[in-house]
């Protein structure tokens, strides 16, 4: 609610801005607001550059989470695997079990039944045994023959009962085992769930950066939109107020020249030489005002960025003499004084210090959309203007001006 208050106040303070400009009556006015309108825009892009690097750095965030839900995920699908094949090893331990435990039953059985015939006929088997024996080692064989029976039912009783215990054994450990995968899921699967909801609100985050980016967005056009109206607006009145100085002094011209023939007695000749003497003084006077000549600096400045009219525009370069663009070609010449000035035309323009284009000095930087320019005085300015014009001079006015920049 807050921020949807803040974005009302300052469309209307755009608004109220853009009102006063209509009814703004000097291209001064203009200026003072045309200014304020710059720095206002200048606020507005350090706040895009700054919800800018925080959804920028929310998004690595998110790449960041989601390449550890794709770990995680990896995992579980592992996990799940060797839980699957967990229980075809448990339900194949119990399929060994339940077959061990039917053959021990089975001998069990078998065993009670010959010790059971054995101990009820045990007299009369021996007795039997010791008649049909043929000799005393035959006799001895056949009760040895007895005695292995027993032994070997014996044997296999305790093999069947061994063999049952191991299965036993084993479908304990393949439970615990289990029960380890089990725990394990499910904390993974809290783990997801914790990832999937820190994802979640942080696309909301992004959602919400998009959204304050698309108004600040929308703030920063209304405000260039005003600024290229001031420019048109300090343009035409200042053409007006340039047409009126010079009717006011071609008027004062005349009365002097009129004054002086009345007050005179001198010739023809004379009288004209004193006319044009007055309106060369005239028209000087007024070129001066329209001007400045800048500071010692800046006119340094200026001097030395003219020496290379005529060079080749490189995109991307930087030499005075092999080539440069636009914002190559003043960092250039900035730094062969010692200055040193951001590289590309946004940041030149968003750096410095700002100065009412009615104040400016030979030296300056003239920033326009996507472009700057070194001013030279005299409504004049030098730059890399194109591949095909190369670095020339140029009229300042001849596009909508954003901003004047001194670093000097």
């Amino acid at each position: 609610m807050k921020r949807y208050v803040k974005n009302i106040i300052i469309l209307s303070l755009a608004v109220a801005m853009m009102t006063n400009t209509v009814h703004a009556t000097s291209s001064s006015e203009v200026k003072k607001q045309k200014e304020e309108t710059e720095k206002n825009l200048n606020s507005i892009k350090q706040n895009i550059n700054s919800l800018e690097q925080k959804k920028s750095n929310m998004s690595a965030q998110i790449s960041d989470k989601n390449n550890q839900l794709v770990d995680l995920l990896v995992v579980l699908q592992v996990l799940e695997d060797d839980m699957a094949n967990k229980e075809v090893e448990i339900a194949q331990a119990q399929e060994d079990f339940d077959a061990a435990k039917a053959k021990e039953e089975e001998q069990y059985v078998a065993m009670k039944k010959r010790i059971k015939y054995m101990y009820e006929n045990g007299n009369t088997m021996y007795i039997e045994a010791f008649l049909d024996s043929d000799s005393w080692s035959d006799l001895l064989n056949k009760a040895e023959y007895v005695n292995e029976i027993y032994n070997y039912d014996s044997q296999l009783l305790t093999n069947y009962e061994q063999a049952k215990e191991e299965v036993a054994k084993l479908q304990v450990e393949l439970g615990e085992q289990k029960e380890e995968m089990v725990a394990l899921e499910a904390d993974y699967k809290e783990q997801q769930s914790n990832l999937e909801a820190a994802i979640s609100d942080m696309k909301e985050q992004v959602s919400d950066f998009d959204s304050e980016l698309s108004k600040a967005q929308a703030q920063a056009k209304s405000y260039q939109n005003m600024i290229t109206e001031q420019a048109a607006q300090i343009k035409k009145l200042a053409a007006a107020e340039k047409k009126a100085a010079d009717e006011a002094a071609a008027k004062k011209a005349a009365e002097t020249a009129k004054k002086t023939t009345q007050s005179s007695n001198s010739s023809s000749s004379s009288t004209t030489s004193t006319e044009t003497t007055t309106s060369t003084t005239t028209t000087t006077s007024t070129t001066t005002t329209n001007s400045s000549a800048g500071s010692g600096s800046g006119a340094s400045i200026a001097s030395y960025a003219c020496q290379f009219i005529g060079n080749p525009y490189v995109s991307g370069g930087t030499s005075l003499t092999n080539g440069a663009d636009c914002s190559g070609f003043t960092q250039s010449v900035y730094a062969h004084f010692g200055i040193s000035i951001p590289r590309t035309s946004g940041e030149q323009a968003s750096s410095g210090t700002s100065v009412s284009f009615s104040d400016i000095q030979a030296g300056d930087i003239v920033c326009y959309a996507g472009h700057v320019a070194i001013y030279i005085g005299n409504g004049q300015i030098v730059h890399a203007s194109t591949p095909a014009t190369g670095i020339k001079y140029g009229n300042v006015t001849y596009r909508t001006i954003l901003a004047v920049k001194r670093y000097y």
